[in-house]
C-alpha cells in the first residue's frame, strides 16, 4: 500500500493578466507522505504560497500542465462539491495572516463549528462542545469563554492558535501551514511550533510547511525542498541539506542566517532579487545571480536529478566531473 498522501506532479499554474502571462509555478514536483512534514522554502515571489493553494483548488491562477493526487484522488478532476468534501476535512491549511483569515463578523466559535457541522455532521450544541475542546487542545486560556469572543478582542498568537484549531477540528491528513509564524514574537513562534508538532505526533497529520525562517525547517521538518522562481532547484532530507547544500541558491540561504560564531562584520546576502514571474527568457533562472554560472547557465534550463540519494538538484556544475567543477569554483571565487 503506498505511503504517499500528496503527490504534485509538472505542475505549471499560469495567471493570465492584461500584461501577459505569468508563469507562478512552473514544472514543480513535490512528494508528501502521509505523517510526514515537509518544508517548502524559498524567497518572497518564489512560488511557495501559488503551490500550497493550487494543491487546495483555491488560486485564481489557472493549472495548465501537470497533476495533483492527494490520497488517491485526483485533485484537479474533482466537482466544486468533492473539493468543499476535502478542503477543511482531509486537507486543511493554516493562512499567512491570521487578521485577515478570520471573518470579523462571526466569533471564533462560530467560525471553528463551521467546518465541524459541515463535515462531522455534528448539530449545533455537539460542534459548540468540539470547537471548546479544539480551543482547550491548542491551549488557549479560558475556551468556553473565548469561543465566543470575536477575532479583533484576541492577540495575534491567540487568532494563529485559533486558526490551528479551526484546521485540525476535522483530523485532516494533511495540514498546509503557511508562514505560520510570521508576525509573532520569538516565544509565541516556539509555542506554536511545539503545538503543531504535538498535534502532529497525536494524530499523525501530514504537514506543508511553507516558509523562508530555516530555523523553523531545522527544526520541524523531516525533508526540504527549495524552491526558486516558481520551480524546485533542490531537495533533501533536513540533516542532509543543512549538512551539504549543493545548489548554489541553497548554499545562499544558509549563508545568509546569522550566526553567533561568525566573525563576519556584515551578514552576507545574495545578490540581486527574484526576477519577476515570465520576465526570464531562457536559461537556468538563478544564473543572473549565482557567482558560479558558466556558459550553459545562460542558455539552457538544467533539470531536477539525483546527486545522491534522495537528494536532488537543478544545476549544471553537478554535470561536469568533480575535477571540473572544483576548478570551475576555486576560478570564480
Amino acid at each position: 500500500m503506498s505511503n504517499s498522501l500528496l503527490d504534485i506532479k509538472g505542475l505549471k499554474t499560469y495567471f493570465y493578466t492584461d500584461d501577459g502571462v505569468i508563469p507562478a509555478v512552473d514544472g514543480v514536483d513535490i512528494k508528501i507522505n502521509k505523517g510526514e512534514t515537509v518544508g517548502i522554502v524559498g524567497e518572497s515571489g518564489c512560488g511557495k504560497s501559488v503551490t500550497s493553494l493550487t494543491a487546495m483548488q483555491l488560486t485564481p491562477g489557472k493549472v495548465v500542465e501537470g497533476s495533483i493526487t492527494f490520497d488517491g484522488k485526483d485533485i484537479l478532476s474533482l466537482s466544486d462539491k468533492e473539493l468543499r468534501e476535502i478542503r477543511g476535512n482531509e486537507m486543511a491549511m493554516i493562512f499567512q495572516e491570521p487578521m485577515t483569515s478570520l471573518n470579523p463578523l462571526f466569533t471564533i466559535g462560530n467560525q471553528i463549528s463551521e467546518a465541524i457541522r459541515i463535515h462531522l455532521k455534528y448539530d449545533k450544541k455537539k460542534a459548540k462542545e468540539r470547537a471548546i475542546a479544539m480551543l482547550r487542545k491548542v491551549e488557549i486560556p479560558r475556551p468556553e469563554e473565548v469561543v465566543d469572543d470575536y477575532p479583533h478582542q484576541l492577540s495575534g498568537g491567540m487568532r494563529q492558535r485559533a486558526m490551528i484549531a479551526m484546521a485540525m477540528a476535522c483530523n485532516p491528513k494533511l495540514l498546509i501551514a503557511d508562514e505560520p509564524t510570521t508576525a509573532l514574537d520569538v516565544t509565541i513562534q516556539a509555542q506554536i511550533l511545539d503545538l503543531m508538532r504535538d498535534l502532529k505526533e497525536t494524530s499523525n497529520t501530514a504537514i506543508m510547511m511553507i516558509t523562508h525562517d530555516l530555523g523553523v525547517v531545522a527544526e520541524m521538518c523531516d525533508r526540504v525542498i527549495v524552491m526558486y522562481a516558481g520551480k524546485v532547484v533542490e531537495q533533501a532530507d533536513v540533516k542532509t541539506l543543512f549538512k551539504d547544500p549543493k545548489h548554489p541558491y541553497t548554499q545562499g540561504l544558509l549563508k545568509s542566517v546569522p550566526s553567533i560564531e561568525s566573525m563576519e562584520k556584515r551578514l552576507y546576502s545574495i545578490k540581486g532579487n527574484v526576477p519577476i514571474p515570465g520576465s526570464l527568457k531562457g536559461g537556468c533562472p538563478f544564473a543572473p545571480r549565482c557567482d558560479f554560472a558558466m556558459d550553459i547557465c545562460r542558455e539552457k534550463e538544467p533539470i531536477l536529478k539525483d546527486v545522491k540519494e534522495e537528494h536532488l538538484v537543478s544545476c549544471f556544475l553537478y554535470e561536469l566531473d568533480k575535477e571540473e567543477a572544483i576548478n570551475h569554483v576555486t576560478a570564480t571565487r
